[in-house]
């Protein structure tokens, strides 16, 4: 299905939060890829591929048992990857690549992955195509987006403040891409999958403070920080400060569980 044009399916806002997304945003993230791993099932050695891989929240995990190679089209989210992946001694072929166009033969891999990537595909109809062409027969594909943000209650808040502050902006409102469990299943089944199932998994991000689960909103959330740059820093100052004015309010100062439900997508070849 091809959808209108996103802000997040063009580089720019993963090239401004690539370093601190590998420092915020991984760690709560790795948990659904784990989870993702889990639904594919692979083997020992298995040859993996990541699409939209990030920094490689799921690229490395699978790296401790598979044969991983992991693609994104933002040039400073590979770069990171390589950078997590040298730390760890693990080995993952990283490249910056298009996840609708992918550099890969038929039936190359025995599982592929897009965790909270493919879902902001212009053209999502082609890249589970891709997905499934690049598998071989009996492989696995796991596929993940987020449930309407309006089931997490801070990131609902947090969406109702930008809009009282900016009237008309359509933040956090429109439906949620791949955010129906049937839609999902749909969209992989018409690719070609088999055996479609869709689990929801959920996970927190625990935070000691709204004001510290606030700062990693602002420095690693994509839509925030496209928000920022095209609001210039002085309006944009104005904005958090009445952000974190309400999210105190509705929830107060101390600690902050942030918990996001997850559609997992998994098919066969």
């Amino acid at each position: 299905m091809t959808q209108p044009p996103s802000p997040l399916a063009t580089p720019v806002a993963w090239e401004m939060v690539a370093a601190d997304y590998a420092v915020d945003i991984v760690p709560h993230f790795e948990k659904y890829a784990a989870d993702a791993l889990r639904l594919a099932d692979i083997g020992p050695s298995a040859r993996v591929l990541d699409v939209a891989a990030g920094p490689g929240t799921l690229s490395l995990l699978a790296a401790r048992g598979a044969r991983v190679t992991a693609v994104d089209f933002a040039p400073a989210m590979v770069e990171r990857l390589r950078e997590r992946a040298a730390r760890a001694g693990l080995a993952v072929d990283a490249r910056v690549g298009d996840g609708m166009a992918l550099p890969f033969e038929d039936g190359a891999f025995d599982a592929a992955f897009s965790m909270f990537g493919l879902m902001f595909f212009p053209d999502r109809d082609r890249g589970f195509r891709e997905l499934f062409r690049v598998l071989r027969p009996g492989g696995r594909a796991v596929v993940g987006s987020w449930t309407p943000m309006d089931r997490a209650p801070i990131m609902a808040e947090l969406f109702a403040a930008i809009r009282a502050e900016l009237p008309g902006l359509p933040f956090g409102e429109g439906k949620a891409p791949l955010g129906d469990a049937g839609e999902l299943r749909a969209e992989m089944e018409a690719a070609g999958f088999r055996d479609v199932t869709v689990r929801e998994v959920e996970h927190a991000m625990e935070a000691p403070s709204t004001e510290e689960l606030w700062g990693s909103m602002r420095r690693a959330n994509a839509p925030l920080v496209l928000l920022r740059d095209k609001l210039g820093a002085a309006r944009w100052d104005e904005l958090g400060q009445a952000i974190f004015a309400r999210l105190r309010a509705r929830f107060g100062d101390g600690p902050q569980r942030l918990s996001m439900i997850a559609n997992l997508g998994a098919g066969t070849r």
